[in-house]
């Protein structure tokens, strides 16, 4: 199950925050540790409404490796 070409939801939503502002596989990293911190800062019932979990990192970054790739290519 997708959405909107993504995983899921979770996933979707970070390239959809954070994804314009990656040049690179280690701005995702960035991202990751970013989003990490301040969801442990979350309230315990708020961290309940969210699954941290689901998010496809490993997507994410592949994504970026397929844009830089294209990025080299047209370059």
């Amino acid at each position: 199950m997708t959405y909107n070409g993504w995983r899921n939801r979770e996933t979707w939503l970070i390239n959809v925050w954070f994804g314009d502002n990656w040049e690179c596989v280690h701005d995702v990293e960035n991202t990751m540790e970013f989003v990490e911190e301040e969801f442990e800062k979350l309230p315990t019932w708020v961290q309940d409404f969210i699954d941290g979990e689901a998010i496809d990192w490993d997507g994410l970054r592949q994504h970026v490796r397929e844009i830089e790739k294209e990025r080299e290519e047209y370059a």
